[in-house]
């Protein structure tokens, strides 16, 4: 395989990509893998990607843990040398709801967690600590709002909304 990372061109979106993702609490190595991993015409191994990114093995080992993990990539061939090769998930809502899944509504329920804790506390301890009860409840009530629009969005993922294309394109009869 060439060094996929060996034109400017490559490289420039391979690192934005890596910024994009990074802004969305992963790493920016985890951008640039998939990024080579997705362009590539064919399944790349860890090596590869090693050589075209200039990464240790140990970064490399992890980030891909990482990247199965969220199954943002997956597990392809092996090669003739028995090393595992990767290509990338081809659906992005499976990717992304995956994503809300296992780790956005964990924090949601981590916090939820917490601030039911808060609450609990007697109204002289809330009182001791500075606490605005109004505020704690409006917070809760955030949380819970949160979580129910979190649940609403990995509901609609799991929709098969190709039955409705059924009905596009398909004329209406008169109602008169």
């Amino acid at each position: 395989m060439s060094n996929m990372c060996s034109r400017p061109e490559m490289e420039e979106l391979s690192n934005l990509i890596g910024d994009f993702i990074r802004y969305w609490g992963f790493k920016q190595i985890h951008g640039r893998i998939w990024s080579l991993i997705y362009l590539s015409s064919t399944p790349l191994d860890a090596s590869d990607l090693m050589q075209s990114l200039g990464v240790s093995k140990a970064l490399m080992s992890l980030s891909l843990k990482d990247l199965l993990n969220y199954d943002v990539i997956r597990e392809s061939h092996k090669t003739e040398r028995g090393t595992q090769t990767y290509e990338a998930n081809p659906n992005v809502l499976d990717v992304i709801t995956n994503v809300l899944r296992t780790r956005e509504k964990k924090m949601l329920a981590q916090i939820s967690t917490a601030h039911k804790l808060l609450a609990s506390l007697p109204e002289g301890d809330q009182k001791n600590l500075n606490i605005d009860y109004a505020k704690l409840k409006s917070l809760g009530s955030m949380i819970h709002e949160a979580e129910a629009t979190l649940d609403g969005m990995l509901g609609l993922a799991s929709i098969d909304l190709n039955t409705w294309s059924n009905f596009t394109g398909s004329s209406s009869g008169d109602a008169s």
